[in-house]
């Protein structure tokens, strides 16, 4: 045999060889997608079933929960509890959450029937605060008066420290914090430059005079249960209130807190009337 013969033969043997493999290659994918169809048919999704919207004829069990775990990522409703309207008072009813109950629809699913709509079986979240647990929350704890005085830009640095604490719910061994309540003292949130005490000496500075309302807080807290967790005192006496009975806030500095050591919520109620800072701690009336 020459060369030539020689090259074309060994040209041949290998176009026969590779298409024997390609054949081989072509059975076996037959093969492996047979064997798949062949498994999806025996433990698989029954045909035509349906949940959610979706098409879930064959699904293996691995699949299938796969798919309602990313599904119920989007799907969760997280509870929201009872509180109240900062502006009205009223109280704002709660709101129950649900999920999306993996293994009860994983069973739903394969126990299904051919061509059966399901829909995705939840359970319920319950919040933690209820309409009827506030409902409940009326007895005074506590309460202390004083007398506001000084330029109006104080008068209303009061106000507005007194509106942001009014209505806050202290839940049962939560901690209240004053300078988180009330926030940033800044002209954009409608506090006025006002005197304050720095260092012993009257200055000019935003939400000069709210510790009035912080000392006017700290003396209704009557129940030993309110424990007081941060207090500072002004570096000189003040007026409104009886000399070491002061709580004196700065931002990011100096807070005021206590916290709600009953087994119950507290809420704490503040108002102006004529010239009277009012603070109320209400209680539970299930509270002895």
């Amino acid at each position: 045999m020459g060369k030539k013969e020689g090259t074309l033969y060994n040209l041949q043997k290998g176009i026969i060889i590779l298409s024997v493999i390609i054949l081989v290659v072509v059975l076996l994918l037959g093969l492996v997608a047979e064997v798949d169809r062949f498994i999806r048919i025996i433990w698989g999704v029954e045909k035509g079933v349906v949940w959610e919207n979706q098409n879930l004829s064959g699904y293996l069990k691995k699949e299938v929960k796969s798919l309602i775990y990313y599904y119920s990522k989007d799907h969760v409703v997280y509870p929201v509890d009872a509180t109240i309207d900062p502006k009205s008072g009223k109280i704002l009813s709660e709101i129950n959450g649900e999920i999306i109950d993996i293994t009860a629809n994983l069973e739903s699913i394969f126990n299904a029937k051919e061509n059966t709509e399901l829909e995705s079986i939840k359970y319920k979240i319950n919040p933690y605060l209820y309409r009827q647990d506030l409902e409940k929350i009326t007895k005074v704890i506590g309460i202390y008066k004083t007398i506001i005085t000084g330029r109006k830009e104080r008068r209303e640095n009061i106000r507005v420290a007194a509106e942001f604490i009014n209505n806050q719910i202290v839940l049962a061994g939560d901690t209240f914090s004053f300078n988180e309540v009330v926030g940033p003292r800044t002209k954009k949130r409608g506090f006025k430059e006002a005197p304050e005490i720095i260092n012993g000496e009257l200055s000019l500075g935003i939400g000069g005079g709210i510790c009035q309302v912080s000392s006017t807080l700290f003396n209704a807290l009557e129940a030993e249960q309110l424990e007081i967790i941060e207090r500072h005192t002004h570096s000189r006496d003040i007026s409104y209130v009886p000399a070491g009975k002061d709580a004196t806030v700065a931002w990011e500095y100096l807070d005021f807190k206590f916290k709600n050591n009953f087994t119950k919520p507290i809420i704490v109620k503040s108002q102006i009337l004529g010239n009277q800072l009012i603070i109320k701690i209400l209680g539970s009336s299930e509270l002895n």
